[in-house]
């Protein structure tokens, strides 16, 4: 339990969103994380401790990275513990960090952030001590394409709030990595929020790929506002402990695709946890997600179609496959439906399935090594999370971080 909060607000914040975090704090203590009774096998999930929370929220800053260079490889943003380095100059789109966001864009932070307290006991800690992160403003009627690029310092410990709010009718694809920066055991978490609003058209790829000794906690939030539409990309490959949660709020006539990848390897433990809250007439999910287990690692996949009483003539589709590559790995699904009117269309499915050896033997035989079988068969797997989309440099990015 992070206690003290007080002296943490009057040390850390000073007078930067003082009253929202002192409410997220309050839902923090109101809404205990839930137990894992709903599972016999509590070892799929993954084990995050007060510790680590304490050391997550408190942070322990280490030297601080520095960016020397310009931007010269395209990137919009730049984020490193300390820096938030705009390079290209988009000059309809705002780009800052929140801090400056809570001053210059007050309208926006009253409307949209600080509205926005999440669902989760860890969610609301991170809402309460994140220390920055960025803002992104899409007007309306705006055509863009971002690409941010965090840099992330495994020896730290820390939280960041990232916002996007992209405007009515706009249209923007937004490439979100988070790199390894030396090597280390902090604590990273981080809450992403996506404010779609009416008639606007998305696209999020979020990569992760950090230190190996890490823990990963993110909530990536989309909220699509009347006939919006989102695709998400995800990509988990990096960290010891993984813990991903994306949950799209959807209203009327609105549509979410979600395509997933992850591969753990070495004692990697993941929990991806892909989700759906359905309020609107007419709305549409569709989620996909596969995940590669190797060595001793471990991977659970959680999906929940959610579609609430008024979300009548809508439908939603869950769907997990997990390939176990070796006798010590572990890999669990546990998809589920909530459905709570009788006007909607859903199903879902899951498929857990070890190498089958007459795959290999087959390759073999045409001359190829067992590595390069097994590899070849993992590449065939995975590759549909290319095929989605034209993007070459996000393919670019896919392909080096799902490297075997």
């Amino acid at each position: 339990m992070i206690e003290n909060y007080l002296e943490t607000l009057n040390d850390r914040f000073r007078d930067f969103d003082i009253e929202y975090r002192k409410q997220a704090y309050i839902n923090y203590l109101k809404y205990p994380d839930p137990s894992y009774k709903e599972s016999p096998d509590k070892k799929t999930y993954v084990n995050i401790t007060e510790k680590d929370l304490e050391r997550m929220a408190y942070g322990e800053l280490s030297v601080a990275i520095k960016r020397e260079e310009k931007i010269d490889s395209g990137y919009d943003l730049v984020v490193t513990d300390s820096d938030f380095i705009i390079g290209s100059e988009k000059k309809d789109v705002y780009i800052s960090n929140m801090k400056n966001a809570f001053f210059e864009k007050k309208e926006l932070f009253d409307k949209y952030v600080d509205r926005q307290f999440g669902k989760y006991n860890r969610e609301y800690l991170i809402n309460f001590s994140y220390e920055n992160g960025y803002f992104i403003h899409v007007p309306d009627n705006t055509n863009t394409e971002l690409k941010i690029e965090s840099i992330q310092d495994s020896n730290a410990s820390f939280t960041v709030k990232n916002v996007i709010i992209v405007g009515k009718n706009s249209s923007v694809e937004i490439t979100d990595l988070y790199m390894k920066h030396n090597s280390g055991n902090g604590v990273h978490g981080r809450n992403i929020y996506i404010f779609c609003q009416e008639g606007s058209h998305v696209k999020y790829n979020y990569i992760q790929d950090e230190g190996q000794d890490t823990v990963n906690l993110t909530y990536v939030r989309p909220v699509l506002y009347n006939n919006a539409e989102i695709r998400i990309i995800d990509v988990n490959t990096g960290a010891k402990k993984v813990f991903y949660n994306h949950e799209s709020e959807m209203y009327d006539n609105t549509t979410m695709r979600s395509y997933g990848v992850n591969i753990s390897r070495g004692d990697q433990e993941m929990d991806i946890w892909d989700s759906s809250l359905q309020y609107g007439k007419y709305s549409n999910c569709d989620i996909n997600i596969k995940g590669v287990v190797l060595d001793r690692s471990s991977t659970m996949h959680r999906g929940n179609i959610d579609i609430e009483p008024e979300g009548v003539k809508s439908s939603g589709f869950y769907g997990s496959a997990i390939l176990l590559m070796s006798e010590n790995g572990k890999g669990n699904s546990k998809p589920a439906l909530l459905i709570k009117n009788n006007d909607t269309k859903s199903k879902h499915s899951s498929s857990i399935s070890s190498l089958d050896p007459e795959q290999i033997f087959y390759l073999r035989s045409r001359g190829l090594s067992e590595d390069e079988a097994k590899n070849l068969i993992i590449n065939g797997f995975i590759g549909y999370i290319e095929d989605i989309t034209d993007n070459e440099f996000l393919k670019s990015k896919i392909t080096t971080v799902l490297k075997l």
